[in-house]
């Protein structure tokens, strides 16, 4: 599954993000209502979720436009108001559900696991393989060679995003956008959670999948 957040408050892109990454999905950003009806409009989006209260491009103009133009996107609305007029007002631009902040990481993850599984009924679920690692991204399990790997949320995260890219070179901006949004000292933090993931990943001898570009980033092969 792939989401995009659509949110002009830091924090709250970063609270929104740490429940993607709970589910294990690959997770994109668009800091206002503009960048992400554009991100929108090239496609590949399975859920996206949309504050309300943007400068410029609000988010019921993103839903209306975004109905416009034939987006089949799944669109969840995340807003700091409850009443019933502007619930109302977001499902008749075009919105398949609505959320009230605050809302916990917990809530907001079962909310993406449940609308996943909506929107893949009839399929097993999803897994990634390469090299003898296994990723279920419905159960958020991971296997080695058949062995089980016990990786935290944002491991895993590192892990599917990695994999959903094996052969390309991802640069250290790239992954840390996806993995945790913004945030400093992004060379030191992606290089500490990529070093932790390979020693899970290499237990019992098992050869190398995560290689380094030197200066530029990583490559899962």
């Amino acid at each position: 599954m792939k989401v995009l957040v659509i949110e002009d408050d830091k924090m709250s892109a970063e609270h929104a993000a740490a429940a993607v990454g709970v589910c294990g999905f690959q997770c994109d950003f668009a800091r206002n209502g503009r960048e992400g009806l554009g991100l929108l409009s090239k496609g590949g989006y399975d859920i996206a979720l949309v504050d309300i209260e943007m400068p410029g491009l609000g988010g019921l103009d993103v839903l209306r436009t975004a109905r416009k133009r034939g987006i089949k996107t799944y669109l969840l609305v995340l807003s700091s108001h409850a009443s019933e007029a502007e619930r109302i007002a977001g499902l008749k631009m075009g919105a398949d559900d609505y959320l009230v902040k605050p809302i916990s990481i917990d809530e907001l993850s079962l909310r993406l696991q449940a609308i996943a599984r909506r929107l893949v009924p009839d399929q097993e679920a999803e897994a990634l393989s390469c090299s003898g690692v296994v990723v279920n991204i419905d159960k958020q399990t991971v296997r080695r060679n058949g062995q089980p790997i016990d990786l935290t949320p944002k491991e895993r995260k590192l892990l599917v995003y990695l994999m959903r890219n094996k052969g390309r070179c991802l640069s250290y901006d790239s992954i840390a956008d996806h993995v945790w949004g913004p945030i400093d000292s992004v060379g030191s933090v992606v290089s500490a959670n990529v070093s932790r993931l390979r020693k899970k990943l290499a237990a019992g001898g098992a050869e190398e999948v995560i290689h380094t570009v030197r200066d530029v980033g990583y490559v899962f092969k």
